[in-house]
């Protein structure tokens, strides 16, 4: 039962990150108005780690890296092959990392949340 918990979690990260990679791309999303500005919309990135994280406690850090690394290779298979080139290949490259980055900080987040009420808890 352990190893469908190793391979499970990774795998739901990574669904929940394609599918906000797509709802991102697709512009069913809007998070900006101006086209050159900041990307708020990696910040919806935070949620495949916070769902990893509250599904499975014991390895949700690295889980959700797991799950990020292995959907990165899908989405840029998807962005090559649905839709256009507006960004050279070392900004998409940033683009992916900064995205798991911010989807094990969903994951660290919870696990913080979890670590604080346990010793508020035991106060």
């Amino acid at each position: 039962m352990a190893i469908w918990r190793k391979v499970l979690a990774p795998l739901i990260c990574c669904i929940i990150f394609l599918v906000i990679f797509l709802f991102l791309k697709n512009g069913w999303i809007i998070d900006r108005r101006v086209a050159p500005g900041p990307e708020y919309g990696l910040l919806l990135f935070l949620l495949p780690g916070v769902i990893t994280a509250l599904i499975f406690r014991g390895s949700a850090i690295f889980s959700s890296f797991v799950g990020g690394v292995a959907s990165i290779p899908l989405c840029f298979l998807l962005r090559m092959v649905f839709y256009p080139r507006v960004r050279p290949l070392v900004q998409e490259v940033a683009y992916a990392t900064s995205a798991i980055f911010w989807c094990v900080l969903g994951a660290m987040l919870v696990q913080l949340l979890i670590i604080a009420y346990r010793q508020f808890r035991q106060q």
